[in-house]
């Protein structure tokens, strides 16, 4: 059995491909849920200053 060395050669690029653009979106996921975590609401102006005027 001979080996079709251009079919192979897609395959293995594909999955090069494919592994490449897996990385990239799941850094960019990683990113989004680390700053949905690292997230605070802020302080209202006024919340800062009613504690001021005990």
């Amino acid at each position: 059995m001979e080996i079709n060395w251009y079919i192979l050669s897609i395959v293995f690029i594909g999955a090069i491909i494919l592994i490449v653009v897996l990385i990239k979106q799941n850094n960019k996921d990683e990113k989004e849920v680390e700053n949905e975590l690292n997230y605070f609401k802020k302080p209202n102006e006024e919340e800062l200053n009613d504690e001021k005027d005990l």
